[in-house]
C-alpha cells in the first residue's frame, strides 16, 4: 500500500484503538481510512500522497473478531513535524464507518521513537566512559588533568599586600573585568573567564585603581543597590569604559553560564548605563553626572553669595557743589518723612492757590528733578512745608519697589479645568490624547517611566514640578501642552510645547 518509511527518519508512532460493529478484515479497515480521509485535508497532508513520498509508513492493523464485533489497533509511523503528526492523528478519529458497519476510532498515544535512540546513546556513552582509562593514553590523561586543575577556583591569585583577588589571566591581558567580590571571580573562572579582579566590598582600594589604570575595564556589577553604589564610586575614582549588570535583584556569583555571557555581550558604554535602584532608578550615568554638576554649581553660587558682601551700586557723581547737595538731601528726607506720617493729607487738603503749580509738577516729575537749582549756595532747601507738594507716585505703591508682575491668566477647555481640580493635592499625573480622552493616570513620581509606554499623547497634567527633563520627555512623546503645579528652572523650552502653571488657571 505504498512505500515503506525509512526507520532511520521516523520520529513518531501514532497508535489508535478501533471497534467495529460487525466482522471486517484488514483491507476493509485500511480502505475506510483512505476513503473517508480523501480530500479532507490539503494535498500536503493527504495520506496517499504522504505514503508515496515516504513521510508516513505502511498502516499496520492488528485486529480480532468476537461476538459479531471487530476490535484492534492501528499503528502509523510518521516522520512529519509534531503539528502535522497531531493533525494526522485527529483526522484518523473522524473515520466512523468500515463498509456497512459503524466504527469508532480513538487515539491511544503518540510515541516519540527517538527516546529509544537517546537511551541507547546514554548507554553507549556510559560504556565509553568506563573504558576511558584504557582507551586514552596516559599522556593525554595528564593534559586533561592539567586543564582541569588550572580551571579550578584554587588558581585565583592574590595581588598587592591587601590581598586583592584576581583571575590568573589578569596580568597578561589588556582587557579586564572588574567584579565586586571573590565569589564573583570564582564563578566567572568556572566559565573560562580569567581576566577578572575583585573590589572586595563597596569601597574601591587605591592600589586597585593603579592596577587597572592602563587597562580597558568592564565593570560587571550586581543588579541591586550595592551595584549602584559601587558604580557611583567608580565614576569618581577610576576610569572605566564599559558596564555590564546582572539581572535586577540577582548577583554575579549566582548567574549561570548563559546569563554571564548575555550580560557581558549586552555591556554598555559608561554614559548609557542605567541605574537600577534608589532615587536615580531609570537615569543614565550621563543624566546623573549632569545633575551632579548643576548641584555643585548651585552650591558654589550659594557659598560665594555668603562670603562676598552685597555689592551696592555706587551713587552717580552730582554736578552740584557740596553746599548745594546738602539742601537737596534735606529736602528728600523731609519729603520721605512727611510722606510716611501723612501720606494723604496733602492730596486731600491742597494749599489754596497752588493747585495749578502742583498739577504741573505731577505731570512732569522727571523734568523738575533733573532741573538745576537756581537758589544761591547756602540758602535753605525750601521755606514752605515739604508736605504741601503732592507726590507724583500712584497712591498705594511703596517707594523704590518695582511693580509686581501681573500673572497672566489662561482659559482652558472645561475637561482640562475639571481634571486640574481633581488631581490637585493628590500628587497624580494624567495624560489626554487629541480626542480629549484620558489615556494614562499614574502617580506623579512615576510619570517618566509611564510615558515610555503610551502613544498619541497630546496634553500632560501633573500635580508636581515641571522640570527640564519632563519637558524634554514630553516633547519626545509629541505632547503639545504641559500643565503643572509650578515650574522649576527651565534652561531651554522645546518649541511647539506650551507650559502652564496652576496659578495661571
Amino acid at each position: 500500500m505504498g512505500a515503506k518509511t525509512d526507520t532511520s527518519t521516523t520520529k513518531y508512532e501514532i497508535t489508535a484503538k478501533f471497534e467495529v460493529d460487525g466482522v471486517v478484515e484488514k483491507p476493509d479497515i485500511v480502505g475506510a481510512i483512505y476513503g473517508q480521509t480523501d480530500g479532507l485535508l490539503s494535498e500536503n497532508l493527504d495520506i496517499r500522497e504522504l505514503q508515496k513520498t515516504g513521510r508516513i509508513g505502511r498502516i499496520s492493523v492488528d485486529y480480532s473478531s468476537s461476538r459479531g464485533k471487530t476490535t484492534g489497533k492501528i499503528v502509523i509511523p510518521s516522520s512529519l513535524s509534531r503539528t502535522e503528526t497531531a493533525i494526522l492523528a485527529a483526522t484518523l478519529e473522524t473515520v466512523d464507518r468500515v463498509g456497512p458497519c459503524s466504527c469508532q476510532i480513538h487515539l491511544k498515544e503518540i510515541v516519540d521513537v527517538r527516546v529509544n535512540k537517546r537511551q541507547s546513546i546514554v548507554d553507549r556513552a556510559s560504556e565509553i566512559m568506563r573504558q576511558w582509562d584504557q582507551n586514552v593514553s596516559p599522556f593525554s590523561s595528564s593534559i586533561t588533568l592539567e586543564v582541569e586543575k588550572s580551571s579550578k577556583p584554587g588558581s585565583i591569585v592574590k595581588l598587592t599586600d591587601e590581598g586583592i583577588s584576581a583571575g590568573p589571566g589578569f596580568e597578561r591581558q589588556k582587557k579586564t573585568i572588574l567584579v565586586e567580590g571573590r565569589a564573583d571571580v570564582v564563578n566567572l573562572l568556572k566559565y573560562g573567564i580569567d581576566n577578572t579582579i575583585a573590589v572586595n566590598g563597596t569601597s574601591v582600594p587605591p592600589k586597585l585603581i593603579d592596577l587597572i589604570k592602563k587597562k580597558t575595564v568592564t565593570a560587571f556589577l550586581d543588579g541591586d543597590r550595592g551595584g549602584d553604589l559601587i558604580l557611583k564610586e567608580l565614576l569618581q575614582v577610576a576610569n572605566i569604559q564599559y558596564v555590564a549588570r546582572a539581572p535586577k535583584g540577582k548577583e554575579v556569583e549566582d548567574l549561570n553560564k548563559n546569563q554571564v555571557n548575555k550580560a557581558l555581550n549586552d555591556a554598555l558604554v559608561v554614559e548609557k548605563t542605567i541605574f537600577m535602584t534608589g532615587e536615580d532608578e531609570g537615569k543614565t550615568v550621563k543624566e546623573f553626572l549632569n545633575k551632579g554638576k548643576s548641584e555643585d554649581k548651585k552650591k558654589r553660587r550659594i557659598l560665594r553669595s555668603k562670603k562676598e558682601p552685597d555689592k551696592k551700586p555706587k551713587p552717580k557723581p552730582s554736578s552740584r557743589s557740596g553746599k548745594d547737595a546738602k539742601p537737596v538731601a534735606s529736602k528728600t528726607s523731609s519729603v520721605k518723612k512727611e510722606t510716611t506720617v501723612k501720606p494723604t493729607t496733602s492730596v486731600k487738603q491742597p494749599v489754596k492757590g497752588r493747585q495749578t503749580r502742583d498739577s504741573a509738577v505731577t505731570k512732569r516729575p522727571s523734568t523738575a528733578t533733573s532741573r538745576p537749582s537756581s537758589r544761591p549756595p547756602g540758602r535753605p532747601s525750601s521755606s514752605r512745608p515739604s508736605s504741601s507738594r503732592p507726590s507724583s507716585r500712584p497712591p498705594g505703591r511703596p517707594r523704590g519697589r518695582p511693580p509686581q508682575r501681573e500673572i497672566r491668566k489662561v482659559q482652558l477647555p472645561e475637561y482640562l479645568s475639571v481634571s486640574v481640580k481633581n488631581i490637585k493635592s493628590k500628587h497624580e499625573a494624567v495624560v489626554f490624547d487629541e480626542a480629549e480622552k484620558e489615556i494614562l493616570r499614574s502617580p506623579a513620581s512615576e510619570i517618566h517611566t509611564k510615558l515610555d509606554g503610551i502613544e498619541k499623547a497630546h496634553v500632560l497634567l501633573i500635580d508636581g514640578v515641571i522640570t527640564q527633563r519632563l519637558l524634554e520627555k514630553s516633547h519626545a512623546k509629541g505632547i503639545k501642552m504641559v500643565i503643572g503645579a509650578r515650574k522649576a528652572e527651565i534652561t531651554k523650552q522645546p518649541t511647539n510645547l506650551r507650559v502652564i502653571e496652576f496659578k495661571q488657571i
